[in-house]
């Protein structure tokens, strides 16, 4: 099973891996979480309209759906091993925050009822915040359910995160493999419009895997530096690139479980100095108790308390800093503390990355 946020990224990331499964005679099932309808700078240039409409969203959504199954059939996958699900593009994160649950249960649901033996989903790396949303979604659903019966495989699509390529697996394709992936990619006529050389770099990219294991969630990069766990609090040392597109939005994001299983999700504007700084309920936007930050706009150390969080399950941390909207790095993983006691984590550094991105999806 692949779970692609948009379609496209089935054709990017695992068009040669998706061939050699057709020819194994491996049952496959294609699940696009977005249809890719919000997408208005592509739109407006193929079709010379500026002002877009509800029904104009929708019937690109419709375009990009037919593009997606053109790709496919050029990859030997036939519509009834398809399943779109029409979430908001470009709102999975708003999503993740807010209305996670119903999120979660609707795509545990197809994949219970498809039961694959393995999943290829995006990585919690990729700079691009409706992928690395669905990465936290589905660690959120391996936890609960999933593991160890399905073997989980992250790809990126967007990025150049050391702590992905670093250690993914390379997929070697043949070069009639690569000429079907190629022209799969030519499929995604919406999207070539403005990228054509970009896209079409993608099918020269070697594929790469990176198999979902309990040491890839200690490995970050992007404006965290290190991360130190205890029961009642996380201390997060930040260092920002200096980039002045990125300064206007600087949002810090925190999920997890509490005691009761539920999923609980906070967010805490981050200030230019050192002050104490209102944690607020993403549901409800009520003040749930108070951060500290002490620095300045490119480094500092923040404190937040974790009285809402179970310490037993795993948070995940993000520094939201946007240059148009892709992200400065992808969500940060940081494993629980099995025995409830006050147990800081090893403090690990990771590689700052900076990625300009270009206007996609």
């Amino acid at each position: 099973m692949v779970i692609a946020p948009h379609p496209d990224d089935e054709a990017l990331a695992c068009s040669v891996i998706l061939q050699q499964a057709v020819r194994a005679g491996a049952a496959i099932r294609i699940v696009y979480v977005t249809d890719g309808d919000d997408n208005p700078w592509p739109q407006r240039a193929f079709e010379r309209k500026w002002s877009l409409s509800p029904s104009d969203r929708k019937r690109w959504g419709k375009l990009r759906r037919a593009e997606a199954l053109a790709a496919l059939r050029v990859l030997d996958i036939c519509p009834a091993d398809v399943q779109f699900l029409g979430l908001p593009d470009q709102g999975l994160t708003d999503l993740l925050l807010r209305d996670c649950d119903r999120a979660l249960t609707r795509i545990t649901r197809v994949i219970d009822d498809w039961s694959p033996t393995d999943i290829f989903a995006p990585s919690l790396f990729d700079i691009h915040p409706d992928h690395n949303a669905v990465a936290v979604m589905m660690r959120l659903i391996f936890a609960d359910s999933l593991a160890p019966r399905v073997s989980q495989w992250n790809y990126l699509v967007h990025g150049h995160s050391p702590a992905f390529f670093d250690r993914a697996a390379e997929l070697s394709s043949s070069e009639l493999e690569t000429a079907k992936k190629r022209e799969a990619i030519r499929c995604h006529q919406t999207q070539i419009k403005l990228s054509r050389q970009r896209f079409l770099r993608y099918a020269a990219r070697p594929e790469r895997f990176l198999r979902v294991d309990r040491e890839s969630a200690v490995r970050r990069d992007g404006a965290v530096y290190s991360v130190c766990r205890a029961r009642d609090n996380l201390d997060v040392d930040l260092r920002f690139s200096a980039d002045p597109l990125r300064m206007q939005r600087n949002k810090f994001f925190i999920l997890g479980r509490d005691s009761l299983e539920r999923t609980r999700t906070c967010q805490i504007r981050l200030p230019s100095r050192s002050a104490d700084l209102q944690v607020l309920d993403c549901a409800t936007n009520c003040s749930i108790g108070i951060a500290r930050y002490r620095g300045h706009p490119f480094a500092g150390e923040f404190t937040l308390p974790l009285h809402l969080f179970s310490p037993i399950h795993d948070l995940f941390i993000k520094v939201d800093r946007r240059s148009w909207f892709f992200d400065e790095a992808g969500w940060i993983a940081i494993p629980g503390v099995p025995n409830l006691a006050s147990i800081a984590l090893s403090m690990i550094s990771a590689e700052r990355t900076f990625t300009r991105g270009s206007i996609l999806h």
